[in-house]
């Protein structure tokens, strides 16, 4: 899957060929919105089932 990287497009989420919408990752909102959406609550699920484990 490419990712969509143009820097000059204002829009955040822009539509997609195929229906929806994706993230515009020329945009530094889309760094954000994949870092506090997906990692950090990765990074919890992660600490909290291996604290549960120890």
């Amino acid at each position: 899957m490419k990712l969509y990287n143009n820097p000059r497009d204002k829009r955040v989420f822009v539509p997609s060929k195929a229906g929806g919408v994706s993230l515009n990752f020329g945009h530094p909102i889309a760094w954000w919105i994949l870092i506090l959406m997906t990692i950090i609550p990765l990074v919890i699920v992660v600490g909290v089932t291996v604290a549960v484990l120890i």
